[in-house]
């Protein structure tokens, strides 16, 4: 028996916050309200861990003002601006560990797919810098879940507070 592909169409929200700082500036306010770890290190950490009380712990240590923690980052302007499209454009991965499994505790394995997120900083055509991310709240609305569109909720007040610092 094969197993057929399910669709599901959701809503998304994406929000957007212009800056009157520059754009560097809004890269470094963004930057000193989250932590820093490579995804390796927090999977190394969690590896080494002997309960998860003790990888609360790290993690706790390891979040920044936000509570949360950069764990990629990618530099897409620099990539076009080598290409010889010059643009400002940086894609900061973030999330907690501590915050996923509340999630997937919440709304099940399916929702990983949506971890961690993601938070877009660019300049427009106009040199008016912008933060930009979506929502989770309506993205977890799929799931019709109140105790994950709850945890959805909060993440997005974090969400909101992280763009407003930088912004």
């Amino acid at each position: 028996m094969v197993n057929e592909p399910s669709t599901t169409s959701f809503s998304n929200a994406h929000v957007d916050v212009p800056s009157s700082k520059p754009f560097e500036q809004v890269i470094k306010d963004l930057q000193a309200e989250l932590g820093r770890a490579s995804t390796e290190h927090l999977m190394d950490r969690l590896g080494s861990s002997n309960s998860f009380d003790e990888f609360t712990e790290e993690m706790e240590s390891l979040a920044g003002r936000s509570n949360l923690i950069e764990v990629a980052f990618l530099n897409w302007g620099k990539v076009l601006t080598l290409a010889a499209v010059p643009m400002k454009a940086q894609l900061f991965v973030v999330g907690n560990p501590l915050t996923a499994r509340k999630l997937l505790e919440a709304g099940g394995p399916e929702v990983g797919l949506y971890l961690p997120t993601k938070i877009y900083v660019y300049e427009d055509a106009s040199g008016v810098a912008h933060v930009s991310y979506d929502k989770f709240g309506p993205v977890m609305e799929q799931y019709q879940n109140e105790n994950l569109s709850k945890v959805a909720g909060v993440i997005d007040g974090v969400l909101a507070d992280l763009a407003a610092a930088a912004a």
